[in-house]
């Protein structure tokens, strides 16, 4: 019985030592406070437009604030306070968007946009919900976001030896992966250093 016990424990560790990965050579972390800070020195985005539906015609205000941005597992969500006035009613209302998150090898870039961020304006008739519009605030949340990403500056680095002479090392990226985490942004490479150009 004791031996049974044994090699159920064996086997179930197992797994994590055959498929165990590398740690990373290179990582860049953009945390959720960080791109939330762009969007507080924003601060509130007010506009007005005309409506005319179902004869019924005039002009909405609305004003957008609290705007940030939600990162959970494998999801990048846009969300702020939306306050609509039409009609001598005012009522308030959620922008809910996506938002685009990418790591691009070729530039060594971190981009972040927002996509869409919507909310919806309607008027309340004799207890009948009236749609006026759907507005989308996601223009006044760009240009998009870059940062830089795990990539090393240089491509290869000279070494001085004795004797005067010199050799090239090479540094190569390889294996990049961007997660999108609970609040962070996290992208890691491995490195390759070689005396051989790449594809030598």
């Amino acid at each position: 019985m004791m031996k049974n016990k044994i090699l159920f424990f064996a086997l179930g560790i197992l797994p994590f030592a055959v498929f165990a990965q590398p740690a990373p050579d290179a990582v860049v972390i953009v945390n959720q406070s960080t791109l939330n800070g762009f969007f507080d020195a924003i601060g509130p985005v007010s506009g007005t437009e005309p409506y005319n539906v179902l004869g019924m015609h005039g002009d909405y205000t609305w004003t957008v604030e609290h705007a940030h941005i939600d990162l959970k597992p494998d999801q990048a969500l846009f969300m702020a306070d939306a306050h609509i006035k039409i009609g001598g009613f005012s009522y308030g209302s959620t922008a809910k968007g996506d938002v685009e998150v990418k790591y691009h090898p070729e530039t060594n870039r971190i981009s972040v946009k927002v996509l869409k961020a919507t909310f919806e304006v309607a008027l309340s008739i004799f207890g009948k919900k009236i749609h006026i519009a759907d507005v989308d605030v996601s223009k006044f949340y760009r240009p998009e976001f870059e940062f830089a990403g795990p990539q090393p500056v240089q491509a290869k680095v000279e070494v001085a030896l004795p004797g005067d002479k010199k050799k090239m090392v090479y540094i190569t990226p390889f294996g990049q992966l961007m997660k999108v985490e609970k609040e962070r942004i996290v992208v890691t490479s491995q490195l390759k250093f070689s005396d051989q150009p790449p594809g030598q």
